[in-house]
């Protein structure tokens, strides 16, 4: 089935002529000021778009291109009609669109910008939490002013990047972020939120709404309050980050529950995940631990192959009971594809759920670690690295030089791109293109992003020879 999809793929969506229509469109319409190609999906959705003749003819076009690819993913374009209505489903559509006329089909599909873009706002954090990869504290004497900042939604706006997720440090502490989450949002960017919780009163969550932030995401690392504020380093975080939820959740905002597993809490899970259906949470995010920043003081918490390959197949049998269960570890992919024979496929993390519409094919193409691919992280200060996890590769910074230019012109992210360089038994794997292994987890533990990630049960001789190579420092210890 993939091997035909693919074929059908590169004979009608990334032919010479295909790719020629769609270069087209990433020209701007001097009416509108918008890329014909926006203006095009906009108008073949029924969701207005430019009148102009040349955005009216230039829709038909798109009109036969949507077909040619529904046709190869076995879609029906009506269906294609009616998910496109989302102006940021739209926004996505036309982000991989540009991807094929820059670079033509790919596996894994190179974008011509990032999907998402982690902004660590602000190094400034008002708790102490053990795991930070930011090892935050105190603002950054460089950090980006406000005119700065501005600027940047702007030219990821133009860039075609259709999410920015803001982390940190704690966003909320920096007095200038529902100005610029507000500026993102009106440029017609989805906007996430990252936060600790313990700032958020119901006040504050009505402003997070009435900015446009459509999704927050709400750390709880333990059901157990006193256990999560030792880990969190502030008393009274637990309760804070709990009322969270429920405020956010109680305005409409789409809230989630998100828990760095280490061995700590890992037994917990099941009851972490009923507590975020109590406080009215849609979706529990099980974080991978990545041994970064603060994280590297704690090494020994991370859980072994073992038992990361029992959490992410309960998170699997839970997920079909009530809320949405997901894990940033990608080896959640071929879990979901082995536990359900197939029927269920987790392309990236924000989504598992049945294979439909031909998405155990598209999990070829955009799925597993998307480091360096499908996003990409900007520090306080505006250095670019391919992943939050990362935070010493550095691969350019906004003040020198072209977002644009420094995503498709860094080294290190396009190596990250090509799956076929992968080291070990990630570059064998079977489910290389669906999964690929942690490249955050495989810097950390190996210096190299492209080696094998000693999370995975199939690294496991990768994990022993860790073990090894610790067992005498944790000794003289």
């Amino acid at each position: 089935m993939l091997i035909e999809t693919l074929g059908v793929l590169r004979a009608t969506m990334g032919n010479r002529i295909s790719r020629s229509l769609i270069r087209l469109g990433m020209g701007v319409c001097k009416k509108s000021g918008r890329r014909r190609l926006d203006n095009a999906l906009a108008i073949a959705s029924g969701e207005g778009g430019c009148d102009c003749p040349s955005c009216r003819s230039y829709s038909l076009l798109v009109k036969s291109l949507l077909k040619l690819g529904g046709r190869a993913f076995g879609v029906e374009y009506g269906d294609i009609v009616g998910y496109i209505r989302d102006p940021i489903v739209r926004r996505g559509l036309s982000s991989v669109l540009m991807g094929i006329g820059k670079f033509g089909i790919t596996k894994p599909q190179i974008l011509n910008a990032p999907f998402l873009v982690v902004w660590n706002f602000t190094n400034a954090c008002n708790l102490k939490c053990k795991h930070c990869y930011q090892s935050a504290r105190g603002r950054s004497p460089d950090e980006l002013s406000l005119g700065e900042k501005l600027r940047l939604v702007d030219e990821l706006a133009e860039a075609g990047v259709v999410s920015i997720a803001f982390s940190g440090g704690e966003p909320l502490v920096s007095p200038e972020f529902l100005e610029v989450a507000r500026r993102a949002s009106e440029r017609g960017m989805f906007v996430a939120l990252a936060t600790n919780g313990f700032l958020i009163t119901k006040e504050v969550a009505r402003e997070l709404r009435e900015a446009g932030v459509g999704y927050v995401e709400i750390s709880l690392d333990s059901a157990n309050p006193k256990a999560h504020d030792e880990f969190r380093g502030v008393e009274g975080s637990f309760e804070r980050a709990a009322r969270a939820v429920a405020h956010c959740a109680e305005e409409g905002i789409f809230t989630c529950v998100a828990t760095t597993v280490t061995k700590a809490n890992l037994r917990e899970i099941p009851r972490l995940i009923e507590l975020s259906k109590r406080l009215g949470a849609r979706r529990f995010m099980a974080f991978n631990f990545i041994p970064t920043g603060r994280g590297r003081d704690i090494i020994g918490m991370d859980p072994s192959p073992e038992e990361r390959e029992g959490l992410l197949r309960a998170l699997y049998e839970e997920s079909k009971r009530g809320i949405e269960v997901l894990s940033t570890a990608p080896q959640y992919a071929r879990v979901c594809l082995e536990a359900s024979h197939g029927l269920v496929v987790s392309p990236t993390h924000f989504y598992a759920g049945k294979a439909e519409w031909g998405l155990s094919v598209l999990a070829e193409f955009i799925g597993g670690c998307g480091a360096g691919r499908l996003y990409c992280a900007i520090q306080p200060n505006g250095d670019v690295t391919p992943c939050v996890f990362m935070p010493g590769l550095v691969v350019g910074n906004i003040r020198e030089r072209a977002f644009l230019e420094i995503w498709h012109g860094s080294d290190a992210m396009n190596r990250m791109r090509r799956r076929d360089l992968l080291s070990g038994n990630c570059g064998q794997c079977p489910y290389k293109f669906v999964c690929g292994g942690c490249r955050a987890r495989a810097l950390a533990y190996f210096g190299d992003f492209m080696a094998p990630d000693p999370g995975c049960i199939r690294n496991e001789e990768y994990y022993l020879s860790i073990q090894r190579e610790m067992a005498p420092r944790a000794s003289k210890a």
